[in-house]
């Protein structure tokens, strides 16, 4: 029997990327823009290869505890409840026990824990400050709340570069490390235009050839 290879397993990250996409009604460019910048952005930091694989492998995996959460509160078109938002807060605790017992998905933990919990100690689900939380997880926050505003989703239409740099600066400090988002201002331009003009195939050769990068392959 063959052992699975390194680029199967990456293709592997992607489709259960794209897996808990659909389940969300989403499609996988979110998750292929995100790993994409999000590695382009930790470069900024010179995270050590380990460290930059667990951001690009958790960025396709951020949300794959989506899967655990019932249809009537994950597609709610309404505001959610207390008790249907603690429900929703488990998603990153369901992801991280989803692929667990994965070796080679373990450096992708700290980012599909993470990615909800705020600078100030107010997010989701430990309640983490500063630098409890892992850096590749405050470096995927900026970049993943920032996707999510300048795209189109089922909820809302697309925020302008200006609106949306508006809301990641009133959160420096408190949903986000100020140093990240320091470094992620000077680029922000650059990560609009990629992600508001980039065709979806254009972008995914960009990711497969920053994987190769950051994986060696």
């Amino acid at each position: 029997m063959c052992a699975v290879n390194l680029e199967d397993n990456i293709k592997i990250a992607q489709l259960l990327g794209n897996i808990s996409a659909l389940r969300d009604h989403e499609t996988n460019e979110h998750n292929i823009r995100v790993a994409y910048l999000s590695s382009l952005l930790g470069k900024k930091f010179n995270l050590n290869q380990q460290v930059m694989q667990g951001l690009m492998k958790g960025a396709f995996l951020h949300d794959i505890g989506k899967i655990g959460i019932p249809d009537k509160i994950l597609l709610k078109k309404g505001t959610l409840s207390p008790e249907e938002w603690t429900i929703m807060a488990q998603h990153p605790e369901i992801g991280v026990n989803l692929i667990r017992e994965i070796k080679w998905f373990r450096d992708a933990q700290t980012v599909i824990l993470h990615h909800h919990e705020k600078f100030d100690g107010s997010g989701y689900p430990h309640g983490h400050k500063g630098n409890e939380i892992a850096l590749n997880a405050r470096i995927f926050a900026v970049i993943d709340v920032f996707d999510a505003l300048v795209s189109k989703r089922p909820y809302k239409q697309s925020y302008s570069l200006k609106k949306s740099l508006k809301i990641i600066k009133k959160g420096r400090g408190t949903h986000f490390d100020p140093q990240v988002v320091d470094t992620f201002l000077p680029c922000a331009k650059q990560f609009y235009s990629i992600i508001t003009k980039t065709s979806k195939n254009k972008l995914k050769n960009k990711l497969i050839k920053r994987r190769g990068k950051v994986f060696g392959l």
